[in-house]
């Protein structure tokens, strides 16, 4: 009886022993699978295309008349063409893409904005103040650039770009550099490009990986920095309180026999 109970045990034992194992670093994420045969995409230094706006997004909208006269005249306090000093009054505000992809601005009501780029849409909305305004000036800028860092076990960070140029150094600096189980050497960069998601593996280890470093990171953005696995511990953290209860319960089993 004891001997059948203690082999009982032993496998239960076993079976738990094998379904932590299977826990160790389960939380490591974009994992190639075992036997697949995964191509990263060719690394662009430079974005291929512009940064494409869609829901959720922000941008600001400011315009003025006669090629943006308004707006040096009233930075610098020096007098316009008309003889008057112009104080600068426009208050910065952004303005939401909703998720049907439309945003309302002032004067000019709602319009479409998913699918265009900064450009597309600074052009668009000059031709439709043009209607209205002499020499209309038009500034758009993204007010929530954002990617979003994996730095090491169990790090993540949402990183604010101010600058369009970010390079992939800078967003890393920006999150605080490495952590100590980080790999250099096996950064994954994730993209959406043409509505599809491009990897690219990047690797900064060595010298040779500066030109890497350079590349300029966009908007929505995923950096994945894999990191060394701790498998001792892991494995201690994940085994320690089966091994605990099967050692109790032999020690109880023991001393029942005696």
């Amino acid at each position: 009886m004891i001997a059948r109970t203690l082999t009982y045990c032993f496998y239960l034992f076993l079976g738990l022993f094998l379904y932590s194992c299977a826990n160790i670093n389960s939380n490591v994420l974009f994992k190639i699978p075992k036997g697949e045969n995964f191509q990263f995409d060719s690394l662009p230094l430079k974005p291929s295309q512009d940064y494409i706006m869609g829901p959720g997004d922000r941008f600001s909208f400011l315009f003025s008349t006669n090629n943006g006269e308004k707006l040096i005249t009233g930075i610098s306090g020096v007098k316009g063409v008309d003889g008057q000093t112009f104080l600068q009054t426009n208050i910065i505000q952004d303005y939401l893409v909703r998720t049907d992809g439309t945003t309302e601005l002032p004067v000019i009501g709602i319009i479409k904005v998913q699918g265009m780029s900064v450009i597309d849409l600074k052009d668009t909305l000059t031709k439709i103040l043009s209607k209205d305004y002499i020499e209309p000036f038009v500034q758009i800028k993204l007010t929530n650039q954002r990617v979003v860092l994996f730095n090491g076990r169990g790090r993540a960070q949402v990183v604010t770009l101010s600058n369009l140029n970010t390079t992939l150094l800078e967003a890393i600096a920006l999150s605080g550099g490495l952590s100590d189980d980080a790999k250099a050497n096996s950064i994954k960069l994730i993209r959406k490009v043409n509505n599809k998601r491009e990897v690219y593996k990047i690797d900064l280890s060595t010298i040779h990986g500066m030109k890497q470093a350079e590349m300029i990171v966009q908007s929505n953005d995923y950096i994945y920095i894999d990191f060394k696995p701790k498998l001792a511990s892991s494995f201690l953290a994940e085994v320690g309180p089966w091994l605990s209860l099967f050692t109790t319960s032999l020690a109880l089993l023991t001393f029942i026999q005696k």
